[in-house]
């Protein structure tokens, strides 16, 4: 659970400025979509693809469904995203998940193995 609300907080701190910043999504739907996008890539990327692929593979999945949800998320309420904006927030929750991914394994000796 510790992992997961780790998690949370961390893509908060970098997700929820950038929508807000980049787009027109007003703070609770910013807040909203990390914390659903959050949830989504610790059960998708983190327990599934972590385990069985590694981080790189984890990771650029991480961006890929970053771009994806929060593409589908603007459009759906009208934020007026640009290509652009959506490429920033991908490569930002990648690089993200990259370093928790790196604080994963040193909870988690079972990666060392």
């Amino acid at each position: 659970m510790s992992k997961l609300l780790v998690k949370l907080v961390v893509n908060a701190l970098f997700t929820v400025p950038l929508l807000l910043y980049l787009s027109n999504a007003t703070p609770f739907q910013a807040l909203m979509a990390s914390l659903s996008l959050s949830i989504l890539a610790f059960f998708l990327g983190d327990q599934w693809i972590l385990d069985e692929f590694g981080n790189a593979a984890a990771t650029l999945a991480d961006g890929l469904l970053a771009a994806l949800f929060v593409g589908a998320m603007g459009t759906a309420y009208h934020w007026g995203l640009s290509w652009s904006a959506l490429a920033v927030i991908a490569v930002v929750t990648a690089a993200v998940e990259f370093g928790y991914h790196l604080l994963l394994r040193r909870w988690d000796v079972r990666w060392y193995s």
